[in-house]
């Protein structure tokens, strides 16, 4: 998967992002699936089922006299989401015959198991550095952010907690695809990863942005291309693990 390609089709987009081995009329029908939440930046908001759905609960909220953005909102939304999911759950289980049986040691096993994964010790390290590096650019510019800095600070922002998430999301996800048939896997563990890949490229562009802007103390720059050879280096590897490529 060569970088052109990346930058012609992916890395120019913010929300749905569309994995290349995942057929179009899956994407356009659940685009929510392979998402990076940004929704004010997404091009297919219009058809997105959960964008609709949260615009709806907003309106809702509204009337009510609540604020969308508020807490006491969020905390409603999640019991709602909960709810709904635990009725679909349900149906499905009685469908399908499923009995729910207490295995808190194989769950404990699989958490171990990740937490131990080499990757996802350096992604919570790189994530830490990542926001300990934001808030020095926070700091750095507090009097007045150049504007050609505000666009790349926003996406580092944005991201440097997401591609943590969707590594640890990859990884639990390769575990459970083990205990599947091939027909009853969605490829989670592949799609997290592409969608962590595609995070890391942003935060590396941004990084590079930033980095074209003059003035700036020795010490914080030598910090930039520290982590951004990191960056680099961790999409390396993520490309390699979970075969992120273009066929």
């Amino acid at each position: 998967m060569n970088s052109s390609f990346f930058n012609k089709i992916f890395i120019s987009q913010f929300g749905s992002i569309n994995p290349p081995w995942i057929h179009k009329d899956v994407f356009y029908k659940l685009p929510f699936n392979f998402c990076d939440r940004w929704c004010e930046r997404c091009r297919l908001s219009n058809i997105c089922r959960v964008y609709q759905k949260e615009k709806e609960s907003e309106k809702k909220f509204i009337k009510q006299g609540i604020d969308p953005k508020s807490t006491e909102a969020m905390l409603l939304s999640m019991s709602e989401s909960f709810e709904e999911t635990k009725k679909l759950l349900e149906k499905d289980m009685k469908r399908l015959k499923i009995k729910i049986t207490k295995n808190d040691n194989e769950k404990y096993e699989k958490d171990k198991l990740v937490q131990n994964d080499p990757l996802i010790q350096v992604a919570k390290k790189l994530c830490i550095s990542l926001v300990k590096l934001v808030e020095d650019l926070h700091y750095y510019f507090l009097e007045k952010t150049p504007k050609e800095i505000k666009e790349p600070l926003k996406i580092l922002n944005y991201y440097m907690l997401f591609f943590s998430v969707k590594i640890h999301r990859a990884i639990l996800s390769t575990i459970e695809e083990k205990e599947m048939k091939y027909e009853d896997s969605t490829f989670d563990s592949k799609n997290s990863a592409f969608l962590s890949y595609v995070s890391v490229v942003k935060i590396i562009n941004a990084l590079k942005n930033i980095l074209n802007y003059k003035n700036f103390d020795y010490n914080l720059k030598k910090k930039i291309t520290k982590y951004l050879s990191l960056f680099e280096n961790l999409n390396l590897v993520l490309k390699e693990r979970f075969d992120l490529e273009y066929k």
